[in-house]
This record gives structure tokens, sequence and C-alpha cells, in this order.
């Protein structure tokens, strides 16, 4: 290609999947406005089939290694991978919220057409994050997806613990966006430049084996101040229990999520490949704060007794495994051998099935008229024991115990730290995911040994069930074939360490 054509020409080819995410956003709005009537089940059901588009499309941009846009945007096998990951939960978040939008939802507290279009847009954020090449583009992405996801934790506005987690959460967020923005800032004027890889080529020729620049380290701080609060990390993981707790449970499914790939999208992003010649920097902190979020985590969510705010918890846990894999970049002798984002984006994938498939379990009951307290699966087991082995399969899949897929990927992570030399961060995991173990334990025990106390779930949620059906199943085969789907994300390894001509 001569010089000077993709300015003028850019190649949108390589964004198909976004564009298919914008399209059905936008098609959503329309239909709302030009036919009200349609509602419910068929807005859907468009939403399925626009994910399960991209998706399809996902699969062809494997094996790339291009930009286009001047290099802001990239398509890569570290973008199609986390475009698996965000679509795979989009299409199982959409199952678990189908009933619940259209018939157990408040007579005008639930709006559908914009629930969906939020929830699109919010996932388009999170491909964008993936996709970036640029500073700019990783904030917009990233704002993109978090003002979507700060309208759905508040959709529920008719319930005052909803508009509360979604306020504490927004102006959390607000902040966190200021200072990411902040630490972008600093980031330009050390460098001169916005585009991740020109970043790295430019910090490679610093004589950084002395004392870093105050600038540099300034700018490392505040992005990882920043992109802590997007992942729910601790000290930054404030607004994650009461949101969580808050919002309609298919939003709680969906925000454990997608906000959290977006944000280690943008982390891999902006440390691994923009700030790679300061690993040996940023890793430490990271490390330190693995080890804090994960038994922060853990051991607050063994003292509750809300099903929705221990699983917050938990996930502020699994935050902390994630960036464990994180920390764990840039020891391996090749960078060929560098399990560290691997482990991550394997890890990434495995939550999506196992986490939103336990919240789905707590929309399944609050269906059927319960709550989400832990004595409301009392004697789930033996009222209905298909409901209480998928449940099982889940929270023994994030406790970790094989041959289920939580077990695989923490197997990895600890592999990936052990690589590093990171032994002490390896032994860290096993601890505090023997102390995850408690309160996991706690709800299968409850299910299957105490005296049911409220009468049979009953109710029909046919979408549920193939939801359901879908993560049990993703829970169990992907961890069979790990070994296939670890090998599609090490692609990671080209798509960061290689400049596009």
């Amino acid at each position: 290609m001569l010089p000077g054509i993709e300015k003028i020409n850019p190649d949108l080819s390589l964004l198909t999947p976004q564009l298919i995410v914008l399209g059905l956003s936008l098609l959503l709005l329309l239909i709302d406005a030009v036919v009200p009537r349609w509602r419910g089940a068929v807005m859907a059901y468009l939403t399925l089939i626009g994910y399960a588009a991209a998706l399809v499309a996902t699969f062809f941009m494997f094996d790339m290694n291009e930009s286009t846009f001047y290099g802001m945007i990239r398509a890569d096998d570290f973008s199609a991978f986390v475009n698996v990951i965000v679509l795979v939960a989009g299409i199982l978040s959409v199952l678990v919220s189908i009933n619940y939008m259209t018939s157990r939802a408040e007579p005008g507290s639930m709006p559908v057409p914009e629930y969906y279009a939020l929830i699109s847009f919010s996932i388009l954020g999170a491909m964008i994050v993936g996709a970036a090449g640029d500073l700019v583009i990783v904030f917009l992405g990233i704002e993109m997806s978090s003002l979507a996801v700060y309208a759905l934790t508040g959709f529920a506005r008719h319930r005052i613990t909803s508009l509360e987690g979604a306020l504490k959460y927004f102006l959390l967020g607000l902040f966190a966006s200021a200072i990411l923005l902040y630490g972008m800032a600093w980031t330009y004027g050390a460098t001169g430049t916005t585009n991740l890889s020109e970043i790295a080529a430019e910090l490679a020729n610093y004589d950084t084996s002395g004392n870093i620049e105050a600038s540099l380290l300034l700018a490392v701080l505040l992005l990882i101040v920043g992109l802590g609060f997007k992942v729910a990390a601790v000290p930054f993981h404030m607004w994650t229990p009461d949101a969580y707790q808050g919002a309609p449970t298919p939003v709680s499914a969906y925000m454990s999520v997608i906000p959290k790939a977006a944000g280690f999208a943008a982390m891999v992003r902006l440390l691994v490949q923009a700030l790679e010649p300061l690993a040996d920097e940023w890793t430490i902190i990271i490390a330190i704060l693995a080890v804090v979020t994960m038994f922060f985590g853990n051991i607050v969510a063994i003292a509750q007794t809300d099903i929705k705010r221990m699983l917050a918890y938990s996930s502020i846990g699994h935050t902390g495994y994630m960036l464990a894999a994180v920390a764990a970049y840039g020891a391996s002798a090749s960078i060929d051998d560098d399990l560290s984002v691997t482990s991550l984006l394997f890890y990434l994938l495995a939550y999506a099935f196992m986490n939103i498939g336990a919240f789905a379990i707590v929309t399944w009951l609050q269906d059927r008229g319960r709550g989400v307290d832990l004595s409301d699966f009392r004697g789930l087991a033996s009222q209905s024991p298909v409901a209480a082995l998928m449940m099982t399969v889940f929270l023994l899949s994030l406790t970790g115990l094989p041959p289920l897929v939580g077990f695989y990927a923490k197997y990895y992570v600890i592999l990936a730290t052990v690589d590093a030399g990171m032994i002490w961060l390896a032994v860290a995991i096993v601890l505090a995911s023997a102390a995850s173990a408690f309160y996991y334990l706690r709800v299968i025990a409850t299910m299957y040994f105490a005296e049911a106390e409220q009468p049979e779930p009953v109710g029909s949620t046919p979408w549920l069930g193939a939801g359901l059906l879908a993560m049990v199943a993703g829970t169990i085969l992907v961890g069979i074939f790990s070994g296939r789907v670890f090998d599609l994300a090490q692609g990671w390894v080209d798509a960061l360490t290689i400049i596009p001509g």
C-alpha cells in the first residue's frame, strides 16, 4: 500500500464486528421510536441475532495484525479475543434478562428497548477498547461502556437501592475517569504522542536503568488508579457491593463481566503495550494490588448473607486473580513463552460463563417469587434439583475445582506467576481460593442439607433455562478443551509486539 493511502481510505472491514453492534444499537433505538408497540422478547431476539452475527465476524479477524485510522484502530488476535469475551457475555446476559424484562419488571420502571440498546452501546465500548491503538480511543471506548452501565445500574428506578448504587457508581466513576484522563495527559506530555506503539518506542529510547522520571512515574500511578476503579480493585472497589446489590439482577450479572473485561483490555493496551519499557515499575504495583484485592474480596464475602452482595465481593476477589496474571508480565525469557495476558484472557472468558451463571440462578429464583438472601436457597435441592445442581456447578467452578473451567483459569494464572518467579503470588492465589471455598460451599450446603422454608419455586422461563444450559455447558466444555482456547488466546503476543507497517 502506498504511503498516505490508508489516511484517505480507512479500512472499515477491520471494524466489521464493531459496526454490526453499532448498527444493532441504532436499530433498537429506531424501532423504539418508529414502532412503539414492539416490546419485550422481540427486542431481545434482535439483540441476540446481532451479537451472534458480530461473533461470527470476529472469528474472521483472528490471525490478523493490521491497523487503520492512522493506527488508532487495530485488528489483531487480542482485539478478536476481547470481542469473543464481551459478545459471549452479552449473549448470556440477554438470555438471563428476557423473562425479567418482559414479566417481572415493575410497570414503567424498565423501558425494554432502552435496556437492550444500553447493553449494546456498553458492549460496543468494550470492543472499541480491545481494538484501541491510541490513548484517545482507549478513553472513548471505556467511557462509552461505563456511561451505559451507570444508567443500567439505576434501571429499577422505583427502588431506592438501585438509585443509590447507580449514584455511587456514577460519582466515583467520574473521579476515576478524570484520574485516568490525567494519567493519559501526563503520558502524552512525556512522550509527545498518543499512539500506543509510538509511546512504547519513545520509552524504549529512554535510559530507564536508573531512577524513573517523576512525570512517567506519576503517569503510571494515575493510570493504575483509574483502571483500578474500572476493574474493582481494592482500594478502588467502594462502588461494587452497593451497585451489584441495588441493580436489577440481570444487570448485576452483566456488569460483573463486561466492565471488567473492558477495564482489563485497557490495562493490557496501556501497561503491556504502551508502557512495556516501564514494566519493572508497574508490575510490582499490580502484584501488591492483586494480593490485597484477592484477600479483601474473599474474606469480606464470608460475612455476607445477601447472595448478590456475596457475589460482588467474590467478583473483587476474582479481580485479584486477574491482576496477578497482569503482574506476571515480562518475566519470561522469551515473549513467546509469556503466559500472563493469555491466562488473563482465558480467565475473563471462563469468568463470563460461571459468574453470569451464578447470577442467573438468583434471577431464576426471583422470577419465582423468592429473594436473594441465603435463606432463600434453603432446601432448593429437594424442590428443584436441576437448578441446585447448576448452581453447584457454577460455585464449584468459581472455587476452582477440577475439571471445571474455573480450575483451569486459576491454574494458568498460577503457572504464569510461577514462570515469572513470583512464587509468593502463586501461594497467595492458592490461599485466597481456599478462603473463598468457605462461602461458596456454604451456599451449596444450604441448598442440599437445610430444610426448605418456602414453597417449591414454580414457573416457566424457557430463555433463561436455555441460557443456564449454555452456561453449564461452557463451564464444563471450555475447561475440557481449555488447551485449544488457551492457544487461541496466545495470539496476543504478535498483536502487541509487532507494529503493523
